[in-house]
């Protein structure tokens, strides 16, 4: 049994896909935690800043509605991302 065991990247890796389940982001859920020393500080995901509506809130992706491909125009994002809500 304890051959089974992730390592522990591996381990940190299925946290993240956890919590980017979290996320308010329509077009992409990414999940983001901080660990020092094997022990987790933080988690985060993207999506809106508090106090900010969710695109879905909105009607939708404004960059969606747009047909803005994907990595670029990110100015019209309204999502924070994953790393700066876990900070």
């Amino acid at each position: 049994m304890l051959d089974q065991r992730p390592s522990w990247d591996e381990y940190f890796m299925q946290i993240c896909r956890v919590v980017a389940t979290r996320s308010t982001c329509l077009r992409r859920q990414v999940g983001a935690i901080l660990v020092s020393e094997r022990r987790i500080l933080a988690t985060g995901y993207n999506g809106a800043p508090k106090g900010l509506k969710h695109c879905a809130e909105l009607g939708g992706c404004y960059r969606e509605q747009l047909g803005v491909p994907s990595g670029e125009r990110q100015e019209l994002c309204r999502a924070l991302h994953a790393e700066q809500n876990a900070i």
